[in-house]
């Protein structure tokens, strides 16, 4: 079981320290020109929202601070998921903002390739966590000043960066059919992700509805 925790472990770290060295040799006036994010000369920081929630990233460091919640809440200084999401925006990501549109994971560039493993790893693991809960799917999304939407049973529409917005929709199951999902995304999302990094995004809000949920 040890040599199991070792193995995931170096499994994430891998890619986080390969793309932090690729974070650490941006120009932040190119970042801030690129994202349309502030950066702050006196602290060396980043000033970026995620999820709600406000957050600095020192350059070249990335030391990450929540301004809103303790770190020790914040998914972004704990999360490694999201941490290789962070560093995947700043290195190769480009701000656009949305037309009100969304995409299926299967409309993304690639998305056809991995969607096989996005449908098992989120749209699935949506679908039976909360597909016969809605009640408490709905007081997440709230906290993640999620919109109500007329979709499947029901649905929300929620921000994640700065125009980068998802939709999660449900229908419940009966005794003939299991609970389903869908999970949509605005169509400014191949501007800043590949698909297997939206994979990782999925994983990240899941998460973090699961630990929102047990901290209710």
């Amino acid at each position: 079981m040890l040599q199991d925790y070792y193995e995931k472990h170096n499994l994430e770290m891998k890619p986080y320290e390969y793309y932090l060295a690729e974070f650490q040799n941006v120009n932040p006036e190119e970042v801030t020109s690129r994202l349309d994010i502030p950066f702050d000369d006196n602290s060396k920081s980043f000033i970026i929202k995620f999820m709600q929630n406000t957050y600095t990233i020192s350059y070249p460091e990335f030391e990450i601070h929540c301004i809103d919640k303790s770190d020790k809440d914040a998914i972004l200084c704990n999360d490694i998921h999201a941490k290789i999401l962070m560093l995947r925006y700043f290195s190769e990501g480009d701000y656009m903002k949305a037309t009100g549109n969304f995409l299926s994971y299967r409309d993304l560039p690639w998305g056809e390739v991995y969607y096989r493993q996005f449908y098992g790893r989120c749209i699935m693991r949506l679908a039976k966590t909360y597909g016969n809960r809605q009640d408490v799917f709905e007081r997440l999304m709230e906290k993640l000043a999620g919109i109500r939407q007329k979709y499947g049973d029901v649905s929300y529409e929620f921000e994640v960066f700065r125009e980068l917005k998802l939709c999660f929709i449900l229908w419940s199951g009966d005794e003939e059919f299991p609970p389903s999902a869908q999970i949509l995304f605005s169509d400014n999302f191949p501007m800043a992700f590949a698909a297997e990094d939206v994979a990782y995004l999925g994983d990240v809000i899941l998460d973090y509805m699961k630990q929102e949920e047990k901290d209710t």
